[in-house]
């Protein structure tokens, strides 16, 4: 459940970082107020629903996380229940995917298309043997989290960046490639918990998602030399 936040931390934490479009330090002092545009950028780009469906750990049991929504203290309203009995339920499904499908739609509110009564049946099972909890917006505080880190510590991290590409000015790296580099560079250097080959990973995961092929060879070079540098 860690591995699968922070992944979804980092890919809104490039999203940010990519649409502000910082070229160096001095772009970055340039930005009147950085806060002001962290918000407007969360209140366009709701985190909640990736939520659905996914597994938790709650009170050491493993529960599946069925509805969710949004409240106005920005803390997250979930509706979980225990694997083995949404297991149960949804296998009663003609077609468990197709019911999976709907549930998700069915939380966002959408326009439901379907004949199959029985959902509604299987939904009513969910609720009555689910529980609700309230959380923090957990996905949301690690990617700002991520992005004031970057902010920060912009110029040591492109010193870095900058040090290992020699002869390959910061200005010749795409943004979007640019903006992996320094989320993971962030990672190795100044946040703790995260072992350097993971981070490597994960950069090379939003890579092959929002750039290309060739651009991942190119990151895991870079971050591979910075990670065996601040191991020195």
């Amino acid at each position: 459940m860690r591995y699968w936040i922070n992944r979804r931390a980092r890919e809104l934490s490039l999203r940010f970082m990519y649409s502000i479009d910082i070229d160096d330090q001095d772009s970055l002092d340039a930005i009147k107020n950085i806060n002001l545009d962290i918000n407007n950028f969360w209140d366009s780009n709701p985190v909640v629903n990736y939520y659905m469906l996914k597994k938790m750990i709650i009170a050491e049991k493993e529960m599946v996380v069925v509805g969710c929504s949004l409240l106005k203290s920005g803390k997250v309203f979930l509706r979980v229940i225990k694997i083995d009995i949404f297991n149960k339920i949804i296998s009663k499904a003609t077609d468990s995917r197709n019911f999976k499908n709907f549930l998700k739609i069915y939380n966002a509110n959408e326009r439901i298309k379907s004949n199959d009564s029985n959902y509604y049946e299987l939904l009513r099972d969910i609720f009555d043997n689910s529980k609700k909890i309230i959380t923090k917006n957990i996905i949301k505080d690690k990617a700002t989290e991520i992005i004031n880190g970057c902010l920060k510590n912009i110029k040591p991290i492109d010193d870095q960046i900058d040090q290992t590409t020699k002869n390959w000015k910061l200005s010749r790296i795409n943004s979007i490639d640019l903006n992996i580099l320094r989320i993971a560079v962030y990672e190795i250097l100044f946040s703790k918990g995260i072992p350097a080959p993971i981070s490597i990973k994960e950069a090379i995961v939003l890579a092959l998602k929002y750039s290309s092929d060739e651009s991942c060879s190119f990151i895991n070079g870079i971050l591979d030399t910075i990670s065996k540098r601040a191991l020195q």
